[in-house]
């Protein structure tokens, strides 16, 4: 059990690692160089740089120490221990890469790709359960009390705010928009990585022959069905499945309707043959 239990804790710290590497080669190699703002405690710093030259890995950990604090008051000594990794390794490597040449000085290819790999990296940290402080750390407290809402748009507010302030600071209204772009491919990316490229749906079905339709929705493989009052009947499958699920329906009652929808977040016995892939 213990070894097992250190494999696991290794495997965490390992993907902490790389995510921290790839966070801080998006900022050195591309996000630093244009000046583009990626929002949280990262897009302050880069700020402050342009305006009086303060190492944004510096400034970094001057910001993120209270809010680690207070979040570890309310999250558990876990998030401490994660965030005080996460933060200490994002930063100093920023300070440490900063030896490495720009990649490109195009600000839309530095917006796209530094986007890409920011949010690669960021992923992979809240993945494994850090945070690199500043508003991730408020986007842990936000999903804890409302865990339905995707990590990904909580950061994506949050840091809108801060572009903003940023780009008016600056004075460069095109900062801002590269910066959008490059939030918007961040929080795609982010969301990617927690969540997986497979779009889950939640299909509804109204028929007259509930019993029929479970019957032959099973034996075409599909394990999440449930037969409710109300002539109902709901499934959970890929998105792509759901055609699928129309012509089962539609060969054994050619009156029943049958209603999907995207999900992004599930728990419980119903969706376990999917969640856990």
């Amino acid at each position: 059990m213990k070894k097992e239990l250190c494999i696991k804790e290794g495997v965490t710290i390992l993907k902490i690692v790389i995510g921290c590497f790839l966070y801080a080669l998006s900022v050195v190699l591309f996000i630093d160089p244009a000046q583009i703002i990626p929002g949280s405690v990262t897009g302050i710093g880069v700020v402050v740089k342009a305006l009086t030259g303060f190492p944004i890995g510096t400034l970094s950990i001057i910001i993120n120490v209270p809010l680690v604090i207070i979040g570890t008051i309310i999250l558990g000594k876990r998030l401490l221990i994660y965030t005080g990794i996460t933060v200490l390794l994002s930063s100093l490597m920023i300070d440490w890469l900063t030896f490495l040449k720009p990649f490109t000085e195009d600000l839309l290819l530095a917006s796209v790709f530094g986007g890409v790999i920011m949010g690669i990296g960021l992923g992979m940290i809240l993945d494994a359960g850090g945070t690199t402080g500043g508003t991730t750390v408020v986007g842990r407290l936000v999903l804890k009390k409302f865990p339905h809402i995707p990590m990904g748009t909580i950061l994506l507010i949050g840091d809108f705010i801060i572009i903003t302030v940023g780009s008016l600071l600056l004075k460069d209204w095109d900062l801002l928009l590269y910066s959008i772009i490059d939030l918007y491919i961040c929080v795609v990316a982010l969301d990617k990585v927690m969540y997986g490229f497979k779009i889950n749906s939640f299909a509804e079905i109204r028929t007259e022959n509930q019993i029929e339709v479970e019957i032959a929705l099973s034996k075409a493989g599909f394990k999440n069905v449930r037969v409710e009052k109300n002539c109902r009947i709901v499934v959970i499958c890929r998105k792509k499945e759901v055609s699928k699920i129309q012509h089962i329906v539609l060969a054994i009652d050619s009156r029943a309707s049958c209603t999907a929808y995207d999900i992004d977040y599930s728990f419980g016995n119903l969706y376990k043959g999917y969640v856990e892939e």
